[in-house]
């Protein structure tokens, strides 16, 4: 990279080698010399333009990986939005596999089967609060004694807060009064 006297005068005053005043002074006597013609205006090499260049390809270089990192990471986010919902559709299957071929789940085993499938649709409440009913009281007991009945409870309280906050002011939601309708069943108090 080429450098005339003027940006050397420049770079002087930057690294504090000159003061303000020698520069201004310096660069006017410069200046008007070069313009009467009383000095030419000389350019030198400098070897910044290799530390410029390889600056470059490192920057360059750097781009590329992180490009290339951030891709990977992408893909990989995809790959596990893509199988976790195929994950959801098969389990979804295969609890409505479940629910028609056991015909009445002792308590506990119903708590789970209905946690696991994660579905909340008006027929699985259905199905679910049937089947409840039609457990002895002692399995009722053992039921909310499982370790998943807990959960079970705290998502019929979310899912019957997030339908209210879907439903608005209007209140005449039939999902949600099938919501409320198993939590009845359960004799979840509380519920919002």
């Amino acid at each position: 990279m080429k450098s005339s006297q003027v940006r050397e005068l420049a770079r002087r005053y930057a690294t504090g080698q000159l003061n303000q005043e020698n520069y201004r002074s310096q660069r006017r006597t410069l200046i008007d010399a070069i313009i009467s013609g009383q000095q030419p205006l000389a350019y030198k090499e400098n070897g910044n333009g290799v530390t410029m260049r390889r600056a470059g390809i490192k920057f360059l270089a750097l781009s590329v990986i992180a490009a290339l990192v951030a891709g990977v990471v992408i893909s990989m986010l995809l790959k596990n939005n893509d199988s976790a919902h195929r994950g959801t559709l098969r389990s979804a299957a295969t609890a409505a596999a479940a629910v028609t071929a056991i015909p009445v789940a002792p308590g506990p085993g119903l708590v789970r089967t209905f946690v696991d499938a994660n579905d909340w649709t008006d027929m699985s409440l259905e199905s679910f609060s049937r089947r409840w009913n039609a457990l002895s009281a002692d399995e009722q007991a053992k039921a909310r004694a499982s370790l998943m009945y807990p959960r079970l409870v705290s998502d019929l309280r979310q899912q019957i807060s997030s339908e209210k906050a879907v439903a608005g002011s209007g209140g005449a939601d039939l999902h949600l009064a099938a919501l409320q309708k198993m939590a009845k069943t359960l004799g979840v108090t509380g519920a919002p």
